[in-house]
């Protein structure tokens, strides 16, 4: 009887902190700038401060904590901050869910690869009036890459036209997608 629990012991123990092991590697506290690419113009670049640690909202989740401020800005807006968490998939540790409450609740299926994070989503899109564009979404792709003390960490957006649509050689609908901007921030790991 000993040895089959011991089988089990070493079999199953290592799935049971797999997911607070996962994103081990990307702990910590990261400074940088992101530059906003939209329509041809860059922005001057805004400072961006991201901290990554294990949550106590969950077992297998991690806090996901960005802030971006820029001089011009924080006099009338202040610091903006997102508080996601990212949830491991117990079972499927290369997938997990960024939350993200302040976003309506989207959560967004995220997928790692070795250093790479990435996930997109999409939402409906809107005119200057607030008025939903009916067949018409703004397609998100995000995309976090880990090189030693260096994150990187890209958010693309598309609009995504569903009239204009065609067929591939599967004869499923494909949409057409405009580029419309990209959010790139290179942060530097913070020694302790």
């Amino acid at each position: 009887m000993k040895l089959p629990l011991i089988t089990l012991a070493v079999f199953f123990l290592p799935y049971c902190f797999l997911g607070q092991n996962e994103l081990r590697e990307w702990e910590g506290e990261w400074k940088g700038e992101m530059l906003v690419f939209n329509n041809g113009k860059t922005s001057s670049p805004f400072k961006t401060q991201m901290r990554i640690q294990p949550s106590k909202r969950c077992k297998n989740c991690w806090d996901w904590v960005t802030s971006y401020y820029k001089d011009s800005l924080t006099e009338e807006f202040g610091v903006v901050i997102k508080d996601y968490w990212m949830e491991i998939d117990s079972i499927q540790p290369q997938n997990m869910i960024l939350h993200e409450p302040d976003a309506d609740g989207i959560d967004i299926l995220f997928q790692k690869n070795e250093n790479i994070i990435m996930g997109s989503f999409s939402i409906n899109n809107y005119d200057e009036l607030g008025n939903e564009i009916p067949n018409e979404q703004i397609l998100y792709y995000s995309q976090y890459q880990l090189e030693g003390d260096q994150l990187r960490f890209d958010i693309s957006y598309f609009d995504y036209d569903l009239n204009n649509f065609g067929k591939d050689e599967l004869n499923s609908n494909v949409g057409q997608l405009v580029p419309r901007g990209i959010q790139r921030s290179v942060l530097i790991r913070q020694k302790k």
